[in-house]
């Protein structure tokens, strides 16, 4: 009966918890989610890429230039330069996770990880959208 009393409690409890994290998430200033990504597709992305998928020159180049640009941004604080990198790492971060997907697959739970980034990646994008839906009109 008492885990009864303590289930229904934490529901009472979550649904606000969950409601106030989907306000966080939908509009609260995104810049510190900007750097992490900016940060990983800098530095974490070539390594993890080159490592198991395979050395492209090319590719790990361009994911240090977006990530260096996202950090860029970041730091000017013009919204159109942010939205910028946010189209750039949203879509390098996907076409991570298509050739991981499309090559080795996801063999490991921190594989899944691609996955995370896109989501974070995506949410970012529409976060700064949304942004400049509201300050322009």
């Amino acid at each position: 009966m008492q885990y009864g009393i303590r289930l229904g409690y934490s529901k009472k409890k979550l649904k606000p918890m969950l409601k106030k994290l989907s306000h966080i998430f939908k509009y609260s200033d995104s810049q510190p989610t900007e750097i992490t990504l900016g940060a990983a597709l800098m530095v974490l992305a070539p390594i993890a890429t080159a490592t198991e998928i395979g050395f492209m020159p090319f590719y790990q180049l361009t994911l240090v230039a977006a990530g260096f640009y996202q950090l860029y941004c970041v730091s000017k604080g013009k919204l159109d330069c942010r939205i910028r990198a946010a189209i750039i790492t949203f879509g390098l971060f996907s076409t991570s996770l298509i050739m991981y997907v499309l090559t080795i697959g996801l063999p490991s739970a921190s594989h899944y990880g691609w996955i995370i980034l896109v989501i974070s990646s995506f949410s970012n994008l529409r976060r700064l959208k949304t942004e400049q839906l509201h300050r322009h009109g």
